[in-house]
């Protein structure tokens, strides 16, 4: 009975040191030994230009809108939307009949003027002999002269109406003023045109500009002669133009200014193409990395921070502007730190970077 007494005893303790051996927590794996690498380091330079980039076009300087100065029936139009005109090339031609009947009369007015003309220094004439005589008063000689001196006036305006009926003569022929070309039509024959309405649109190829808007905290940066590169979308070179002009009223509503950038004549180049201009605002500060030294872990860029003991130690970045082979750093790293130029996959914390040597 007393034994089994003391094995009821025992057998709680002994199930209580076994599971409590068993529940023991293996003993940790030792963490591998920093690795040794040889591998290039490097400081972040500084000083990457900062540009203000705006979106535009290629416009005319010289866009003419040809208009008639007669009112008549459009009779035809010579050219068509992308014909290269020149210089006092005939464009278009009104119904000239109102302007012929117009030269017609006037010049019946002239004839009729001349002949009041040439009756009245008759009289004159006359009259002059008479007064010398003493047959006539001096008062009936001066209102002969008055006569005679009016017929003159009259004959002078009609000679100058003459001339104005003529000159229309020239308007029915409508003529360009630029070499250019078509780009619009706005009329067609048998349309009535009318003083100031638009028929066509010329643009000169010659003078052409590229047309922006620059937000009004940018525009005191830009000034009249500052050289600006304009990266056209057709071409593959960018174009060094030069600022040209800076409209100096915004626009109420966007709270931005125009502004004109001069273009070299560049193959290939046409007005309404669509590009980007590039102001230079000076250099930023902030540390510029290479794309080959950025370590990307759980979604996030960073690089590995080589200490005084020639250690390496991963670090989060922060990143700004981006281009093709570099990142700017606005968080995480200065231009005095150094960091892997060229890590690889297996360098992990802690590592030591031997025989380093400074990578440009």
């Amino acid at each position: 009975m007393k034994e089994r007494i003391l094995l009821t005893l025992l057998a709680p303790l002994t199930l209580s040191v076994f599971l409590s051996a068993c529940g023991r927590a293996p003993d940790a794996h030792p963490q591998p030994a920093p690795k040794s690498w040889n591998l290039p380091v490097m400081k972040a330079p500084a000083g990457v230009p900062l540009e203000y980039t705006a979106v535009g076009s290629v416009v005319s300087d010289q866009r003419v809108d040809v208009a008639s100065r007669l009112s008549g029936y459009i009779r035809e139009i010579l050219v068509q939307e992308g014909d290269r005109v020149r210089r006092g090339q005939v464009l278009a031609r009104l119904d000239a009949a109102d302007v012929e009947g117009g030269i017609r009369q006037a010049q019946a007015g002239v004839g009729a003027a001349e002949a009041a003309f040439r009756d009245a220094q008759t009289d004159l004439e006359r009259f002059q002999r008479l007064f010398e005589r003493g047959s006539v008063s001096d008062n009936e000689l001066r209102k002969i002269r008055l006569k005679h001196d009016a017929a003159r006036e009259a004959l002078n305006q009609a000679r100058a109406g003459f001339d104005t009926a003529r000159a229309q003569r020239d308007y029915a022929e409508i003529k360009s003023t630029v070499d250019g070309v078509v780009v619009a039509r706005a009329k067609r024959a048998g349309d009535l045109a009318v003083p100031g309405a638009t028929i066509l649109t010329l643009e000169s190829g010659r003078a052409l500009l590229f047309e922006t808007f620059v937000a009004e905290g940018q525009v005191a940066a830009i000034a009249v002669g500052k050289p600006v590169e304009v990266r056209i979308d057709g071409l593959t070179t960018p174009l060094k133009g030069t600022v040209s002009r800076v409209v100096p009223s915004g626009d109420p509503a966007t709270r931005s200014y125009q502004v004109k950038i001069a273009l070299p004549e560049t193959p290939g180049l046409m007005a309404g193409m669509f590009g980007r201009a590039a102001f230079a605002r000076g250099e930023s500060q902030a540390p510029v990395v290479p794309r080959q030294a950025l370590v990307e872990r759980g979604g996030l860029r960073g690089v590995f921070v080589v200490d005084g003991e020639g250690r390496a130690h991963f670090r989060w970045l922060r990143i700004g502007r981006e281009w093709p082979d570099k990142v700017e750093v606005s968080a995480g790293l200065t231009t005095d730190e150094r960091f892997v130029a060229a890590p690889v996959p297996a360098l992990r914390d802690g590592d030591l970077i031997t025989a380093a040597k400074d990578a440009r």
